[in-house]
Formats: C-alpha cells, structure tokens, sequence
C-alpha cells in the first residue's frame, strides 16, 4: 500500500462520523478534487466511489464540484479567444485542466 493511499484512507475517514454520515465538507471537498484531477490511485477511488454510491450528501459535493469543473472548462474553451493567453494558462492551472 502507497503513502497516498494510507493518506487517503485516514483522511477519508474523517470526512465521517462513526454512522458514516458525512461531517466534514470542506475535508472532503478537498479529496474530491483530488479524484477529479485523477491524482488518487485505484484503491483510493474505489473506496470514494463506493462511499458516494451509498451516501447521497458526499455524492451531492462529488457532483457540484464536477459541475463546476466542467462549467469553468467550458467557459474557457467559449471564450478562448477573447482572452489573453497568459489568462486561460493561469485558469487551467489553478483548476488542473
């Protein structure tokens, strides 16, 4: 097992309270971009998906987060043109598209 993935699991767990629901939102968060960036392993995704399968509040956070991922990649690929390069360079990278 990698460094990340023992990282990922304690982390994960305390997203959790002791009936698994989901108390810490902005830990979470957290982890979620980590899975829209693909920087989790495949251990670590299983476990998050499997979680936002059974608990409708972190599939809630996974979903808005990827909407606004998705919003901002559109946005940008619209008004490419009107923008400075440096500008969408920035963007792409502060939101790891």
């Amino acid at each position: 097992m990698s460094e990340f993935s023992d990282w990922f699991k304690d982390t994960f767990k305390k997203c959790y309270c002791e009936h698994g629901n989901l108390i810490d939102e902005q830990r979470f968060a957290e982890i979620v971009q980590l899975v829209l960036d693909n920087e989790a392993d495949d251990e670590s995704r299983s476990i998050f998906e499997q979680k936002i399968k059974s608990c409708v509040k972190s599939n809630f956070t996974f979903e808005k987060e990827k909407r606004i991922k998705d919003e901002i990649k559109r946005k940008l690929c619209e008004h490419k043109a009107e923008m400075p390069m440096n500008l969408v360079e920035t963007i792409r990278k502060s939101v790891d598209i």
